[in-house]
């Protein structure tokens, strides 16, 4: 039982001393990754998609069993009710996409046209770069205002809110 013990506060010293935090968030809130939801989509948009841009459900597949796991960038439409998310990391043409469908990422805006400022609701940009954010609303709320230069990086929390049903 001793040994048990003295093996017991052994390891607790080591977590103690070695850095690691468990739970949501580290100290000073630079590891915001831990409070993304995620998911794994296909990206069928046709071009390689980057970190930052919003992506929506592609509802042109034909099979029944795609409708869903498919997205594809957003084009030219304003504040979309199919919008899924923001893209995490880089991906090529007909590849995996890993998708942020909520809590806080840095996002392409589109500011020029549609400037936002903290706390205001979000949307898919109208015009513009495609797969831009900006003032409208369906997709989430801005962490930080926009800087009025279209393609910069801002943070939101994505929330999509979908058809409202």
């Amino acid at each position: 039982m001793k040994k048990f013990m003295s093996l017991a506060l052994l390891f607790a010293l080591v977590l103690a001393f070695n850095g690691v935090a468990f739970g949501w968030g580290s100290g000073d809130g630079s590891n915001y990754g831990q409070l993304q939801e995620t998911a794994v989509f296909y990206n069928n948009s046709g071009a390689a998609l980057v970190h930052g841009q919003a992506v929506i459900l592609d509802t042109s597949a034909t099979a029944a069993t795609t409708l869903g796991a498919y997205v594809t960038t957003v084009g030219a439409s304003a504040d979309s009710k199919l919008v899924m998310g923001v893209v995490k990391a880089p991906a090529a043409i007909a590849s995996p996409v890993i998708v942020v469908t909520r809590g806080p990422i840095d996002t392409l805006m589109q500011d020029s046209s549609e400037a936002v400022t903290t706390g205001t609701a979000v949307g898919t940009a109208g015009s513009g770069t495609v797969g831009c954010v900006g003032a409208g609303g369906g997709l989430g709320v801005s962490l930080e205002a926009g800087g009025g230069t279209d393609g910069e990086y801002d943070y939101i929390w994505v929330q999509p809110t979908g058809s409202g049903i």
